[in-house]
Formats: C-alpha cells, structure tokens, sequence
C-alpha cells in the first residue's frame, strides 16, 4: 500500500514540478516569438500527445524530467527560419534558459504562501531558540556533558541565533569535532563535541533536541480550560509546580487528579500568568479540555504570507548552498546531498500520509533544489548553457560545433552519472546493509 502511494504521490510532486520548469522556458520563447516544437512532460518514448499552434505536446514514459524543444536549436542544423533558438540575441536566449530555474522559485514562493494562506503549524523565534531541551542517553552530546536546559552560544567557532544553525552544523559536522561554548545557571562553559556519522545518510548526529515548550493547540467547549480562560497560544510551563516539556508531561501531571483543583502556569505574550482549574471526570481520568501542540497555528493574509515565503526561500537557498559547500570541502559525503526517485518517493510518500499542506510544502521545497541543480554550471543543464552564452558574448563570436558537441557529450555523462549515483544512494538508504 505504501509502494502505491508513495508511486502517486512522487509523479504529483515530480510532474507539477516538472511542468512549471518547462513552461517557464516555453512562456519566455513565446514571448521572444521563438518556435517551440514540443513541449513533452517526461522523457523517453511517446506516450501520449496532441498538436496545437505548431507545438506537440506530449507525456513520455519516464518521469524524471522534461524538455521544451525549440526549432533550430542544433546550429549543425539551421532552419533559417525567424523563429530559430539560434536565430535570436543572445541576451533573449539567457533569459530563455533562466525562466525555468525561475520558474521553480516562483512556484516555491506561491505554494508556501498558500500554505501560510490556509493556516498551519510553524515553529515561531522562541520555538527555535538555543536551548537545549533534551540529550539522548549515550550520545556524542551526553559524552559532550551537556544538559537539557543548556543555551549554545557558539558552535564551531560561530555564534548561533536559532536551533536551526546548531541543527545544520551538527548535520554537516559528522566525527568533527566541534568547539561548543553554552551557558549553564548563567554561567559560561565550554566543550568539545563530535557528532557520529549516520551511516544511513552520512550525516552528523548529537543526540541534542531543541526546547519546544508545549502551546494550547486549542480549547474545547465546556470544558475546564475554557471555563478558567485558557486561549489558544498560551505556552504551558509548569503544573502544580512541576516542569511540563510536552503533551505526554501534561497528560501524566493532570490526568490522576480528576476533581481536584491544579495549578497551571502559562504564558500569554509576555506575560507569565498562573489558573486554576479542575479536571473533569471522565471515568476516574482528568480533562482539562485542551488540544497540546508544539507549534503555535499560523494563518496569514496574502501580503504577509508572500512576504514570509519570500523569506522561507531564502533561507533554504542559502542552507542548500551551504550544503553544496560543505561537499565541495568533503565535509559531507554526496550520499546526504543527493536524492534519487526512490528517495524522493519515499518521502513523497510519507507527506502525503501526513497531510495536503505537508505535501504542497515538499513540492515547493524540492522545486526550489531543482532550481539550485538546474543553475549549476553543468554542460546539457540550463546553468551550464548559460555559461557558454556568456562566454560566446565575451568572445563575440559563437564556439565551433565541434567545441559544443564536446561540451555537450561531456555534460551528458556528468548528468547520467549524477542520476546513477543518486539511485545507488537510494538503494543504500533503502535496503539494509547495501553499501556497507
């Protein structure tokens, strides 16, 4: 069962991204009247098709990419027609290839704005916090002696902000060993941490989870909660005097005092409150009325949710090419960095399980890698054509077929490599004990 969904969900999440790339670059021609000969969703042989306004557009059998293909495209080739590729400036070629890549960005930006749009569950500034909130027993962090409660300061030499800067340097840092700086009851220390690789995915691993105070998802009618003035978003801090970390830590303080009065201290803005109420009897188990979540629920109008889109994109450019980065220096290995259609089945998969909004959030975030790997200045992709157009323009004068069929043929076998090796790291990831 989860073969067939994973299967559907991978050609939803492949073929929307797949089909805004390609229609970037046909949109562009359109606009610089270039002619556009097919437009095919997939590679391969033909699978289904129809011809309209000297275009055929088409399905092919495997979706793992597309192509728009332009008349005169082959300069071995000329047409000698107006609406040649080759025919046109340079500089409408360049902007040609770029709509694709930029495509994929404003995909990104408009499915997660939409996302924003219907409401969902995102970590706030004080979610993503320093703080460590646990250490898993016998991890590089307990070696390390760190503790919950804990605040990193610097790691790696760098000062950290958020949890989402100790996260990737732990991520990309596996058997490094990391100069920690943290705070303990206001005083300053130090330690030395070394991450253990995951041999599944070759990245670091801690044992560290960050402090995610648990927030009133939401109050239930006629209940205790709503009737001592509970709201949605207060963050619960402690019950009876005891220190709640999760939904599990309220339940179990709660739970064994049915019609017995408990004190709970909240959080509402900045302010630190204290109610009192008493759980309802529901067959000898305390209720307080409440849904507990870790997240607060956000739900933007249009304006805010772009802008915050906008922001979400340009973080995650920055960490991918960090990323790209940190392989380059082999500080990671490509089996963490490259994802081939099993993988990105998978994990389809398991998003569609979850819900629409986690799948539409998966779509705008592989859209926007496949805007990253696209603009690589890789022979055959749309970076690596942009390169050559660029160095056509300094030279003025176009490179000889001979130079380009080179390049071409080279590129190729860098793409067919790259893809090869992304389905043997899926199979590594996927099937214990390959590759060990």
């Amino acid at each position: 069962m989860n073969f067939l969904s994973n299967t559907l969900a991978f050609l939803v999440v492949i073929g929307v991204i797949i089909f805004v790339h390609e229609l970037g670059h046909f949109l562009a021609a359109r606009m610089f009247r270039i002619r556009v000969r097919v437009f095919s969703i997939g590679i391969g042989s033909r699978l289904w098709g129809f011809e309209r306004g000297g275009t055929e557009y088409r399905l092919a059998m495997i979706p793992l990419g597309g192509y728009v293909a332009f008349s005169g495209i082959d300069a071995a080739n000329p047409t000698g027609d107006a609406g040649d590729f080759t025919a046109k400036p340079r500089w409408q070629r360049m902007i040609v290839l770029l709509a694709g890549p930029a495509a994929n960005v404003v995909l990104s930006i408009v499915l997660i704005a939409a996302v924003l749009m219907a409401g969902t569950e995102l970590a706030g500034p004080r979610d993503l916090s320093t703080e460590i909130g646990g250490v898993a027993p016998e991890s590089a962090a307990a070696d390390a002696g760190l503790l919950a409660g804990d605040v990193i300061l610097r790691l790696d030499g760098e000062e950290v902000s958020d949890w989402r800067d100790v996260s990737n340097t732990v991520l990309m840092s596996p058997e490094r060993r990391l100069e920690i700086d943290f705070e303990r009851d206001g005083e300053a220390l130090s330690t030395v941490l070394v991450p253990r690789r995951m041999p599944r995915y070759e990245l670091g691993d801690a044992g560290l989870y960050a402090s995610l105070l648990p927030r009133v998802r939401q109050v239930f009618e006629d209940t205790p909660a709503e009737q001592v003035g509970l709201r949605y978003g207060d963050t619960l801090y402690a019950v009876n005097g005891h220190p709640v970390a999760d939904a599990d830590d309220f339940r179990r303080l709660v739970e064994p005092r049915a019609g017995e009065e408990v004190s709970i201290e909240i959080g509402r803005g900045e302010d630190r409150l204290v109610v009192r109420l008493v759980p309802e009897n529901e067959a000898g188990v305390g209720r307080a009325g409440i849904a507990i979540s870790h997240f607060s629920y956000q739900r933007v109008g249009p304006v805010r949710a772009i802008a915050e889109s906008a922001r979400i994109n340009w973080e995650t450019t920055t960490e991918i090419f960090g990323f790209l980065g940190s392989m380059v220096e082999r500080r990671v290995s490509p089996q963490s960095a490259l994802a081939g259609p099993i993988e990105i089945s998978r994990i389809s998969g398991q998003a569609a399980r979850r819900s629409f909004s986690d799948l539409v959030f998966l779509i705008a975030l592989i859209s926007l890698n496949i805007c990253v790997l696209n603009l690589l200045p890789i022979p055959l992709l749309d970076g690596g054509q942009l390169v050559i157009l660029m160095l056509e323009s300094v030279l003025r004068r176009d490179l000889s077929l001979q130079v380009k069929n080179l390049v071409t043929q080279f590129g190729l076998a860098v793409v067919v490599a790259i893809m090869l090796f992304a389905i043997y790291f899926d199979l590594v990831k996927n099937l214990p004990g390959l590759g060990r």
